[in-house]
């Protein structure tokens, strides 16, 4: 039985089906038979790229996999929604998708559980319950799914940074600080990190 299709991937697979669209699974790039050259994609409102409104990401599930099943989302293993390259696209649940948004880890603290999980003394659930995080954050770890490589923030303004600490410290989640910021959720996690640690010894005096 086939999967019932949004409105959204018709259309996606009308375009590849009619040869206009040619995806590029190795890249996360579109390219348009009509123009002759790769689609240049815009940044829709939730730091998605698109093209002619469709995001890219269902762009290049649908060439690879077909549709996406009602009630599954595209999820974006290194945390960046703008790389649409298939090897950094799963499918999940909308509620997967929000656990594995709400965790506050930094890279330090990813190598640290992968350290911790390999000498075999602890369980993937006590790490989870430890540092606060699904079980699946903890997975996608130390499977090295996520967390491949520190993240540099230097290009970020001290302003900015002032900002998503304080957005942060007001309780918001870390998928909606970078929603507001168009900032990876990786460097959000670290100048978080970084922030929370250059005032620590100010607070506790």
């Amino acid at each position: 039985m086939p999967n019932l299709c949004t409105m959204s991937d018709c259309y996606i697979l009308n375009k590849i089906r009619t040869g206009e669209w040619i995806p590029s699974l190795d890249t996360g790039e579109v390219y348009s038979n009509t123009k002759k050259g790769f689609l240049k994609p815009t940044v829709n409102t939730n730091g998605y790229h698109t093209v002619s409104k469709a995001p890219v990401a269902h762009i290049i599930w649908v060439a690879a996999n077909g549709p996406v099943p009602y009630g599954m989302q595209i999820d974006h293993l290194n945390g960046n929604k703008q790389d649409n390259r298939l090897c950094n696209l799963h499918l999940v649940t909308a509620s997967e998708n929000q656990i594995l948004t709400r965790g506050v880890l930094t890279f330090a603290q990813a190598q640290d559980i992968r350290k911790r999980y390999s000498e075999g003394n602890i369980t993937q659930k006590k790490l989870a319950k430890e540092y606060h995080v699904h079980v699946d954050v903890i997975r996608r770890i130390v499977h090295n799914k996520t967390y491949l490589k520190a993240f540099s923030t230097e290009s970020i303004p001290e302003e900015t940074r002032e900002k998503i600490l304080h957005a942060y410290r007001k309780g918001r989640s870390i998928n909606s600080i970078r929603n507001t910021f168009g900032i990876q959720q990786g460097i959000i996690r670290q100048i978080i990190n970084e922030e929370l640690r250059k005032y620590a010894p100010e607070e506790a005096a």
